[in-house]
């Protein structure tokens, strides 16, 4: 039996085939050919198959400097076709960044209450892996193109999708405390995606991050 992840993720993908392709490039200003849709997340370029549904990331084969291509596994599908599928109806000069960070319950939208963007055990394996590593952090952030702020130990912005900037600030671990991540989003971001999609798209990047980190 296929995994509801599986389903759930191919179910996005046919319904991605019926989508305005066109529309979207001009929307989120995306190149295109006769076959693809091009898209940035987390760091590298993807390909989305307007006929197909297929979602692959394009990368670069270190033995031959040809280009690969790996297929997108579920937080990467869920998160780019939740961008397109979300906002879909929302015109382009709508759809808007306001320029201010917040926590999670600071998001317009939300109900607030509950988590508020720090100490929260979703994130403690990161923040365990990040503790006492502060150069490898900040190197894997840096190859992601994130932009450093003077903010606790570390802290960047680093785009999710060119248009959809995600901010986090770590706190190491000392004598008196656990190391700790906050995040914060820009208060518009429920105009894009899902609220709970920004999870998705927050573990994806951490576990880029600790798979940058170990190169």
């Amino acid at each position: 039996m296929k995994s509801n992840y599986k389903v759930q993720s191919e179910n996005a993908k046919l319904k991605f085939i019926e989508f305005d392709h066109i529309k979207l490039a001009e929307k989120f200003d995306l190149e295109y050919d006769s076959e693809y849709l091009y898209i940035y997340f987390v760091g590298a370029n993807y390909r989305l198959g307007m006929k197909s549904g297929v979602i692959q990331r394009i990368e670069m084969n270190s033995e031959d400097n040809n280009l690969k291509y790996i297929d997108a596994e579920y937080n990467e599908v869920m998160s780019i076709l939740d961008l397109f599928d979300y906002s879909k109806d929302i015109p382009k000069e709508q759809l808007k960044l306001s320029g201010n960070f917040v926590a999670p319950n600071g998001i317009k939208g939300v109900v607030k209450g509950g988590f508020a963007g720090g100490g929260s055990n979703m994130f403690s394996k990161y923040a365990d892996k990040f503790s006492q590593n502060i150069e490898k952090l900040e190197k894997a952030c840096e190859k992601l193109g994130g932009k450093k702020i003077n903010s606790g130990d570390v802290g960047y912005i680093i785009d999710i999708f060119k248009c959809l900037p995600f901010m986090f600030v770590f706190y190491d671990r000392d004598s008196d405390f656990e190391p700790e991540i906050k995040i914060f989003w820009d208060e518009n971001v429920l105009d894009y995606v899902h609220y709970e999609t920004t999870y998705f798209m927050i573990i994806y990047l951490f576990d880029k991050i600790c798979e940058l980190m170990e190169v």
